[in-house]
C-alpha cells in the first residue's frame, strides 16, 4: 500500500478494527512494565509482542516476595522435618530464559521449590538439623550453608534472592495457622483471614524502649550503684548487647522493633514527608507503614496492649487497649489553651483528656529537678524555661528557634517529654494490660547534645560547656532508671520486662573528634552499632550475659513468643531462646505461621485518626529533630524540591510507598536511607533503584556516590563511572573524593593510559589525540584535576595509584605519604601502602596512621580490619580480635571480616565464637578453604559430625585437592566409620599416590583396624 493510502478514513477504521480483531484473539500482546510473559520456551519482555492467536502467555512479575518454599526431609532413622524458606526475588530474564518452560508451568514459587530441594538433597540431614531440634517439637533456623546453597540455585537459574531466611522443624510446628470455622473471621472475631491458635504461657509484657542506651555507660554506672532499677532487670534476667543496622535512624529501627521486617518491607524509611496537600514538611506518620505491628497482631489474636510514644505512630491506630502516639509528648511542653485535641493523638481518641491533668509542663519544673544534670545558676534555668514556654511566632521565620545553641531549653523540654511519658506508662502498666510498651527519646537526645561534652574533656566541647555540661548524659541515665522505677512499681512483681535500644552512643575515646554530634545530617556518626537488650522476670533465664548479640530483627519473634503467638516466616528474625529460661522453653515449644499480613483485621483498616489540627505538635517535634541535626541543613534544599512527578505515570512521590495510605510525597532522604540498607545487604539492583528515585526528588552528591557504588556491585563499571561524571558535571558540591574512586575503578579494569597521555602528574587537557575525551584512569584524574585540587592529599592519593600501577613504587610510597598526612581517613592510601611496605617495618608506620583515621572517624570497617591483620603478625591476638569485631559489626556481610575474626577466635582456641564466624564466612563467600578451616574447627569442638559436613562441602568447591578427602576420612574415622574413612583415603592415593599426608593416615588407619592390605598405587620405601 502507498504512504498516501494510510490517510484515507476508510483505511483508518479497517486498521483500527484489524488490530482491536488481533488484541481480541491474542495475536498482539502487551506486556507491562515490571513484568515478563512466558509463551513455550520464550521469555517475552516489557512492550507490544506479536504471538500465535489464541496463545495464552503467562504472565510473572520480575520482582517479588516468595513466602513459603517448602522442602520435606526425613533423616535415616525415619524422622520427618520441614524446611520452610521466604525470600525477596528479583527474576534475571537472560538468566531464566533456560527454565522458561519451568517459569511457564510453576511459576517463580514453584520453580524456586524445586530448585531448593535439589539444593538441599545433597546436604547431609545431620548439618540441616541440630541435635537439639530431634528432641523437641519447634523449629530452628535454617543453617547458612544450606541458605546459602539454595541462594545459589536460584541464581544460576535466573532468580536473585535477597532477605533470604530459613527455619526447619518437625511439620506440626509449622501448622499454627488453624484453618478451621469461618475462614473470614479471625480469633478477635473481626472480620480478616484464618484464626492463629494462641496459647498461655502466663506471661504479661512490659517493654521499654530507650533510644541510644549504650552498654559502655550503663555498666559504670551499675557498678557505682546509680542505676537500681536497671540493675535488677540485668540480675534477674539476661542481657547482652543488641545489634542495630544501618542507616541507625530511629523510625526505621523502632519500626523494625514491632513489625519484625526491614524498612523495605516496612515501609518507615525517613524522619519526614512532604504533606501532598498543603507541601508542608511533616513527620513520617503510621500511613507509611504497610504491615502490621505488634499491636495489630496481639489485636487480632485478642490480647490487648498500650504503646507510648512509638516512631511514627500519629495518627493512633484502632487497637485493642490504648495507642499514644509520638506527638503527645510536643503537645504537653507548654500549658494548652482551652481547645479540643488534634485528632489522632491517642486511641481512644478521649484518653488524651483523660490523661492530660496528670502530666506536666516546662512550668512545672523546679530549679532542684536540675541537680545532677546541669551545673548552672537559677538565673539561666528561669530564662530557658521562659524560652520554652514562649510559643514559636510563625512570622518570625526561624523555625527551630536554635534550640541548638540553647541547650538548657533543650534540656527542659527532654526532661518534660521524659517525665510526662512515664507518667502515661505508669497509668497503663496498672490496668495489667497484656503488654505495655514505652518509648523514651531523651537518652539520645541528651546524648547529641551534651555527649561531647563528658569526661574526658574533648576538643570539642569548649571549657566553660565542660563545666556545666560535664554530668548531663550521665545524670540522665540515673533520672531516667528513677522514672523507670515507676512504671515497673505500677507492672508489678509478675511483669516480665523488655529492655532494648535501637543503637548505642559513642563515648569515652571513641568518640568523633571533628563532627559535633549535632551536626547537620551527621548526628549517626555518634551512633554505634550495639545497643542494648534485657530480658528479665517471668520465662527470662536469670543472671544470664548473652555471647551472641541479639538484632533488632529477633524482638518481634521474641514478644510474639512470649505472648504464646507463633513467630512469622515473612519476619526474618528469631526467638531469642538464649534469653528465655530452659523449662519455659520446653513447656512451650516454638511454633510459627507464614505471615500475619492475611490473619485477623487488615492492616489498611486500623489507622483511626487524621492529621488536621496537628501542625503545631509537628512543627515541634521537627524543631527538635532539627535541633540535633537530624533533619535540614544545606543539601536539604525546600520541600517543593523534594516533591517531584513520576515522568512515566505522573505519580507524585507518594507512590513510591507503595500502600496508597500515606497522603505524603517521600523525600530524598526517604530513597537514600533505603539505598543504603540495600547496599549493607548487598541487594545492589534494589539499592540502584532507589538512589535514582532519590536523585528524581533531589540531585546530591551521595546519591551520586552510592548509585556508583551499587552500580559497581552489579558489575557494571561503566554506567558507575558514567553516575560519578554525571554528579560531578552537575553539582559544584561533589566531593573531589569521587574522581578517586574513578581512578580506582579504570586502573582495576585495566585503564591505565589513553592515547596521548602524558607521564601521571604531567600537565595534561584530559582529551585524546583523536578529539574525544579520554577515558582512562590519567585522563580522568587530569580531566577533574582543577577539582581534586581543592582537597588536601587527594591528588597525591591519585598519583600514587598511578605511579602504583606503572612499577613506580617508590614515587608511590612517598605520594601515599604525603596523601595520609593530609587525611588519615583515605582507606585506599592507607591499603596500598601497607601492601607496598616491608612488613616489620610497614607495620610500625600504618598502625599510628589507623588509628588516628578511627580517632577521628571510628566507622571505617577496613581500617579495623587491617588494624587486626598488623596486631595478629605482631603476636597480639586479643586486640586483633577486638579490631575484627569492630570490622565485623560494621560490615557484617563481609566475608573477609567474618573469617578474620574466625581465625582470631580460633588463634585464642574460642572453638564456639570460631565455628560460628566462619560459618557466617562460608555463607557470605562460599570457599573450600573456608570450609576447610569450618571442618578443622569442628574437629576441635569433638563435633565429627558438622566436621564431615564442612569438608563435604570443601570437596564439592574443591574436586582436584586432597585436603578435603584428609578431613573427610578423619571424621568418619572419629565417628567409628572406619571403612568409609579407609575408602575415601583410597581414593585420594588413586589421584595423588605420593601425598605424604594421605599415605601417614591410611597406614593409621590400617593400624587401627588391623586390617591386612596395602595402598594402592605406587609401593615404595617411602609407603
Amino acid at each position: 500500500m502507498r504512504p498516501a493510502a494510510w490517510r484515507r478514513p476508510g483505511a483508518f477504521v479497517l486498521i483500527a478494527f484489524l488490530a482491536a480483531a488481533a488484541v481480541a484473539a491474542g495475536a498482539i500482546l502487551r506486556v507491562p512494565d515490571g513484568s515478563i510473559a512466558v509463551r513455550g520456551d520464550r521469555i517475552l519482555r516489557a512492550g507490544w509482542h506479536l504471538v500465535v492467536p489464541f496463545a495464552r502467555p503467562r504472565s510473572i512479575p520480575l520482582s517479588g516476595r516468595l513466602g513459603a518454599i517448602d522442602v520435606l526431609r526425613r533423616t535415616p532413622e525415619g524422622a520427618e522435618f520441614l524446611i520452610r524458606i521466604a525470600c525477596a526475588y528479583r527474576l534475571d530474564p537472560v538468566k531464566a530464559a533456560s527454565r522458561a518452560r519451568d517459569l511457564r508451568v510453576d511459576g517463580v514459587q514453584g520453580l524456586a521449590g524445586r530448585l531448593a530441594r535439589e539444593a538441599l538433597d545433597p546436604i547431609p540431614a545431620a548439618v540441616l538439623i541440630p541435635p537439639e531440634l530431634q528432641a523437641s517439637a519447634g523449629w530452628a533456623t535454617l543453617p547458612p550453608p544450606a541458605i546459602e546453597a539454595v541462594v545459589r540455585a536460584l541464581r544460576e537459574s535466573g532468580i536473585e534472592a535477597s532477605g533470604v531466611h530459613g527455619r526447619i522443624g518437625v511439620p506440626a510446628a509449622f501448622a499454627a495457622a488453624d484453618g478451621g470455622g469461618d475462614p473470614t473471621v479471625g480469633s478477635a472475631g473481626r472480620p480478616g483471614g484464618s484464626r492463629v491458635t494462641r496459647i498461655d504461657t502466663g506471661v504479661r509484657i512490659l517493654m521499654i524502649g530507650l533510644d541510644g542506651a549504650d552498654w559502655d555507660l550503663i555498666d559504670p554506672l551499675l557498678r557505682e550503684g546509680r542505676l537500681p532499677n536497671l540493675a535488677r532487670l540485668v540480675a534477674g534476667g539476661a542481657s547482652g548487647p543488641l545489634r542495630s543496622y544501618d542507616p541507625m535512624i530511629s523510625p526505621l529501627l523502632w519500626t523494625t522493633m514491632v513489625t519484625g521486617v526491614g524498612p523495605d518491607v516496612h515501609g518507615v524509611a525517613d524522619f519526614q514527608a512532604v504533606d501532598a496537600a498543603s507541601g508542608r514538611r511533616v513527620p513520617i506518620t503510621s500511613r507509611f507503614r504497610k504491615v502490621k505491628a505488634v499491636w495489630n497482631i496481639l489485636g487480632d489474636a485478642g490480647l490487648n496492649s498500650g504503646f507510648v510514644g512509638w516512631w511514627a505512630s500519629f495518627p493512633a491506630e484502632e487497637v485493642e487497649g490504648f495507642q499514644v502516639s509520638n506527638l503527645v509528648a510536643f503537645e504537653t511542653l507548654r500549658p494548652r489553651p482551652a481547645k479540643p485535641a488534634a485528632p489522632g493523638l491517642t486511641f481512644p481518641a478521649d484518653y488524651f483528656d483523660t490523661v492530660l491533668p496528670r502530666l506536666s509542663t516546662v512550668a512545672d519544673l523546679k530549679f532542684e529537678d536540675l541537680r545532677g544534670l546541669l551545673h548552672i545558676e537559677r538565673a539561666e534555668f528561669e530564662a530557658a524555661r521562659r524560652e520554652v514556654l514562649t510559643p514559636p511566632d510563625p512570622s518570625a521565620g526561624n523555625r527551630d528557634r536554635q534550640l541548638v545553641q540553647q541547650p538548657v531549653p533543650l534540656a527542659l523540654s527532654i526532661l518534660t517529654g521524659s517525665r510526662n511519658y512515664a507518667t502515661i506508662a505508669t497509668d497503663l502498666a496498672k490496668r495489667r494490660l497484656d503488654l505495655t510498651a514505652v518509648y523514651f527519646e531523651g537518652i539520645d537526645m541528651m546524648g547529641h547534645r551534651f555527649q561531647h561534652c563528658m569526661p574526658p574533656r574533648t576538643d570539642l566541647c569548649p571549657g566553660d560547656d565542660y563545666t556545666r555540661f560535664r554530668d548531663a548524659v550521665t545524670g540522665f541515665y540515673v533520672r531516667q532508671d528513677a522514672l523507670i522505677g515507676s512504671i515497673l512499681a505500677a507492672a508489678g512483681e509478675d511483669a516480665t520486662v523488655l529492655v532494648v535500644s535501637d543503637h548505642g552512643f559513642k563515648s569515652g575515646a571513641g568518640r568523633p573528634a571533628a563532627v559535633l554530634p549535632y551536626t547537620t545530617q551527621q548526628p549517626v556518626e555518634w551512633h554505634d552499632e550495639d545497643g542494648i537488650f534485657i530480658l528479665s522476670g517471668r520465662a527470662a533465664r536469670p543472671g544470664r550475659r548473652l555471647l551472641h548479640r541479639a538484632t533488632l530483627f529477633d524482638i518481634a519473634p521474641t514478644i510474639l513468643y512470649l505472648m504464646g503467638l507463633p513467630a512469622a516466616e515473612d519476619m526474618p528474625g528469631r526467638v531469642l531462646l538464649e534469653a528465655i529460661e530452659p523449662a519455659f522453653a520446653q513447656a512451650h515449644p516454638l511454633r510459627s505461621v507464614a505471615s500475619y499480613e492475611s490473619i485477623g483485621r487488615p492492616r489498611r483498616d486500623v489507622v483511626a485518626g487524621t492529621t488536621d489540627g496537628s501542625e503545631a505538635a509537628e512543627a515541634e517535634l521537627l524543631a527538635s529533630l532539627r535541633a540535633l541535626g537530624y533533619i535540614g541543613g544545606d543539601d536539604e534544599g525546600p520541600a517543593d524540591d523534594g516533591r517531584r512527578t513520576d515522568p512515566k505515570t505522573g505519580a507524585g512521590p507518594g507512590s513510591a510507598t507503595g500502600d496508597g495510605l500515606s497522603g505524603a510525597d517521600t523525600q530524598v532522604f526517604y530513597h537514600r536511607n533505603l539505598a543504603t540498607y540495600f547496599l549493607k545487604q548487598q541487594d545492589y539492583t534494589r539499592a540502584a533503584e532507589q538512589l535514582r528515585l532519590a536523585n528524581d526528588r533531589q540531585r546530591l552528591g551521595k546519591n551520586y556516590q552510592l548509585l556508583a557504588e551499587a552500580l559497581l556491585g552489579l558489575g557494571k563499571q561503566d554506567e558507575a563511572l558514567a553516575a560519578l561524571e554525571e554528579g560531578l558535571r552537575a553539582l559544584d558540591t561533589m566531593d573531589p573524593e569521587s574522581v578517586l574512586f574513578m581512578v580506582q575503578i579504570q586502573l582495576a579494569a585495566g585503564r591505565t593510559t589513553g592515547s596521548g597521555d602524558r607521564r601521571p602528574g604531567d600537565p595534561g587537557s584530559g582529551g585524546t589525540a583523536s578529539g574525544g575525551p579520554d577515558r582512562s584512569a590519567a585522563g580522568t584524574a587530569r580531566r577533574w584535576a582543577a577539582r581534586t585540587a581543592t582537597k588536601p592529599g587527594l591528588d597525591d592519593a591519585i598519583q600514587g595509584l598511578l605511579l602504583d600501577q606503572s612499577g613506580r613504587t617508590g614515587e608511590a610510597v612517598a605520594a601515599f605519604r604525603r596523601s595520609l598526612a593530609a587525611d588519615p581517613t583515605r582507606v585506599v592510601a592507607a591499603q596500598r601502602l601497607g601492601a607496598l611496605l616491608p612488613a616489620g617495618s610497614g607495620a610500625a608506620e600504618i598502625e599510628p596512621i589507623l588509628r588516628r583515621a578511627l580517632k577521628q572517624d571510628p566507622r571505617i570497617d577496613e581500617y579495623h580490619n587491617l588494624l587486626g591483620i598488623l596486631l595478629a603478625g605482631q603476636g597480639r591476638a586479643g586486640d586483633a580480635l577486638a579490631e575484627f569485631r569492630e570490622a565485623e559489626a560494621l560490615a557484617p556481610l563481609n566475608a573477609r571480616f567474618a573469617a578474620n575474626l574466625a581465625g582470631a577466635f580460633a588463634k585464642l582456641e574460642k572453638w564456639e565464637e570460631a565455628a560460628a564466624a566462619y560459618e557466617r564466612a562460608a555463607a557470605l563467600a562460599p570457599a573450600a578453604p573456608t570450609y576447610m578451616k569450618l571442618g578443622s574447627v569442628y574437629r576441635r569442638l569433638k563435633d565429627p559430625r558438622r566436621a564431615l559436613a564442612a569438608f563435604e562441602r570443601a570437596r564439592a568447591l574443591d574436586s582436584q585437592g586432597s585436603g578435603p578427602l584428609l578431613g573427610i576420612a578423619l571424621a568418619n574415622a572419629e565417628m567409628n566409620r572406619m571403612d568409609r574413612a579407609i575408602e575415601v583415603v583410597r581414593e585420594g592415593l588413586e589421584r595423588t599416590p605420593d601425598d605424604p599426608a594421605l599415605q601417614k593416615l591410611y597406614r593409621d588407619l590400617l593400624s587401627r583396624t588391623r586390617s591386612p592390605g596395602s595402598p594402592p598405587g605406587r609401593t615404595d620405601s617411602g609407603r
